[in-house]
């Protein structure tokens, strides 16, 4: 394998005006898939929010750039919560499964990198993620009489639920 030592800029993945998230692709970076290495870039705007998600891999963030973020978070086999304040130069680990929230509350731009370990990954190195609301949620795959019955409410509200939401 020829090794190739020369900056590249993340893939946009998605992009809005809250914000977007990039990726160092395995197409790129080959190396990144030989070593199981996820690498991945939060980019929030002020007042900025990233939808709530999950991933199929375990990852530690770096904030690089901002003072006032805040990151919500419940682990994987408990209802429990964990809201954490961020700035440059934290370190935060996401484990597996971890459903997350990001959140700029400042007036400048808050960065996050993510690297991890990606052998459990559906493509190893890189993450794959999972959202439960927006317009890419996975709730968007159900019936509206399945989430109904799911969340004991009426087929128009489950229907709202599934396909009125909007990711920015």
């Amino acid at each position: 394998m020829e090794f190739e030592l020369r900056g590249k800029l993340a893939e946009k993945i998605f992009e809005g005006d809250g914000g977007g998230y990039y990726s160092w692709s395995t197409s790129e970076f080959p190396s990144l898939g030989e070593a199981n290495v996820g690498a991945g870039k939060l980019v929030l705007q002020p007042r900025g929010f990233a939808l709530p998600h999950y991933a199929d891999s375990p990852k530690l963030g770096y904030v690089l750039q901002g003072a006032d973020g805040i990151v919500g978070m419940v682990f994987p086999n408990t209802a429990e919560e964990v809201v954490l304040k961020l700035k440059k130069g934290d370190v935060i680990p996401v484990p597996m499964g971890a459903v997350s929230w990001w959140f700029n509350d400042g007036d400048s731009e808050l960065a996050i990198v993510f690297l991890g370990e990606t052998s459990k990954s559906h493509t190893p190195g890189e993450f794959n993620y999972f959202f439960l609301s927006g317009a890419q949620s996975i709730i968007r795959g159900f019936s509206s009489e399945f989430l109904s019955r799911a969340f004991s409410t009426n087929t128009e509200d489950a229907n709202k639920l599934a396909k009125s939401k909007r990711g920015s």
